[in-house]
C-alpha cells in the first residue's frame, strides 16, 4: 500500500510541479518503482519451492537428510533469498535458515540433517522463503508444504532372544524357527549344549574330532508380539521410562522375527488398541515401526478388561511385552517390564 501511495505521490508531482529538474526526477523514481514492482511480480511467481520427500522415517538416535528444492525460471536474478525452515525441536546439522540467491533459469538444493531422540512424528517446516525487489518495496513469499518425520523406537539386543547355533546354558525361550532334518546342509564341529542325537560318526571318524549335522531352519510357529502400554500397569515411580522400555522391547523383538522369516502380529494394547499382520520379511516391518512409534500409552486409571481382548489368533507363539500378563491358550513367553529389568 505503501509502495502505490508513494507512486501515486510522484505521478502526481511531476503533472503538478512546474520545474523540469523536479519532474525529471519523480518521473524517473516512478518508473523505477513500476520496474521494481513489475521485477517482483516476475520473480515471485516464477520461484518455486519444493520438498523432496513428504514423509521420512528414521529410527530414534539416526541422522536423516532433509532436503528442499528451490527452483527460478524467470529470466531474471532472484535478489537476495531468506530461506527458514523450522526444525519441530530436532537436532540439527547444517542451517535450516540461511541467505541464498538464484540466478536465472537455476535450481538449487536446500538440505540439513535431523535427528530425533524420542520416537513419535515431528512436523517441519514449512519451508518459508522470502525475498524483495531491488526497491524494498515489494517483497514476497513463497512456501513450501510441511514435511512429517516419523522416528522408530530404537533397536537393541533383547535378552532371551537365541542367536545362531544353540547356546551352552538354559534357554529363557525357544525360538520359533527349529531345525529340518529333512533339511541337511553342513557339518560343523560339536559345542556345548549340542544334541548326542546329531552326532556323525562317519564325519567324526574322518576328520578326527566329534561332528554334528546342521539342517536349514524352518518356521515352527507364527509368532505375536502383544506390547501392554496401560499406563496404570506400571509402578508410578519411573512409569513413563518403562513404557517406552516396553516400547522399545517389543520393536526390538519384531524387528528381529521379520528378519528371521517368521510370520509375525503385532497387538498393541493403549489408548486406541490395534491388531496388525501377519506380516513377513523387513519389507512388512514399516507398519509395525510405524504404530509403536505413534503408540500413546493409556493413562485412565481404571482399566477395561476389553482391552485385552485385541489378541491374534490362538495358534500362534506369544510374546508379551508389559508387567503382567493377561492371555490364556497361548503358547506364551513373557518379557517383563518392571524396576531391574532390561532390554539386554
Amino acid at each position: 500500500m505503501g509502495a502505490v501511495i508513494a507512486a501515486a505521490v510522484l505521478v502526481t508531482a511531476w503533472a503538478v510541479v512546474p520545474w523540469p529538474l523536479a519532474r525529471w526526477a519523480a518521473a524517473t523514481a516512478a518508473v523505477f518503482i513500476g520496474l521494481g514492482r513489475l521485477w517482483s511480480w516476475l520473480v515471485s511467481r516464477s520461484l518455486a519451492a519444493a520438498v523432496e520427500t513428504r514423509v521420512t522415517r528414521t529410527f530414534s538416535g539416526r541422522r536423516v537428510d532433509i532436503r528442499s528444492t528451490l527452483e527460478n525460471a524467470s529470466p531474471l536474478p532472484t535478489g537476495v533469498l531468506f530461506v527458514d525452515d523450522s526444525s519441530a525441536g530436532l537436532e540439527t546439522w547444517g542451517e535450516p535458515r540461511q541467505f541464498t540467491s538464484l540466478p536465472p533459469f537455476t535450481r538449487t538444493r536446500f538440505s540439513y540433517l535431523v535427528r530425533g531422540r524420542e520416537r513419535g512424528e515431528k512436523l517441519l517446516g514449512p519451508l518459508k522463503v522470502s525475498g524483495c525487489d531491488p526497491t524494498g518495496l515489494f517483497p514476497f513469499v513463497r512456501r513450501a508444504e510441511s514435511r512429517a518425520v516419523i522416528v522408530y523406537p530404537p533397536l537393541r539386543p533383547v535378552r532371551g532372544w537365541s542367536l545362531d547355533g544353540v547356546p551352552s546354558g538354559e534357554r529363557p525361550w525357544d525360538p520359533a524357527l527349529t531345525d529340518d532334518v529333512s533339511r541337511f546342509r553342513s557339518y560343523r564341529e560339536f559345542s556345548p549344549g549340542d544334541a548326542l542325537s546329531r552326532l556323525s560318526s562317519a564325519e567324526w571318524a574322518r576328520r578326527g574330532l566329534p561332528h554334528v549335522r546342521v539342517y536349514d531352519r524352518t518356521v515352527a510357529k507364527p509368532t505375536a508380539v502383544v506390547v501392554d502400554l496401560r499406563a496404570a500397569r506400571y509402578p508410578l515411580r519411573l512409569r513413563w521410562a518403562l513404557v517406552e522400555t516396553a516400547v522399545e522391547t517389543a520393536a526390538s523383538l519384531v524387528w528381529q522375527a521379520l528378519g528371521r522369516g517368521e510370520r509375525v502380529w503385532l497387538s498393541v494394547i493403549d489408548a486406541r488398541p490395534e491388531l496388525m499382520g501377519p506380516g513377513v520379511g523387513w519389507a512388512s516391518a514399516r507398519p509395525f515401526l510405524e504404530r509403536l512409534a505413534l503408540a500413546a500409552p493409556d493413562k485412565q486409571d481404571k482399566q477395561d478388561a476389553s482391552a485385552a481382548a485385541v489378541l491374534p489368533p490362538r495358534s500362534v507363539r506369544l510374546l508379551w511385552v508389559g508387567p503382567d500378563v493377561e492371555a490364556e491358550g497361548y503358547d506364551i513367553t513373557h518379557f517383563p517390564v518392571e524396576e531391574g529389568y532390561g532390554l539386554s
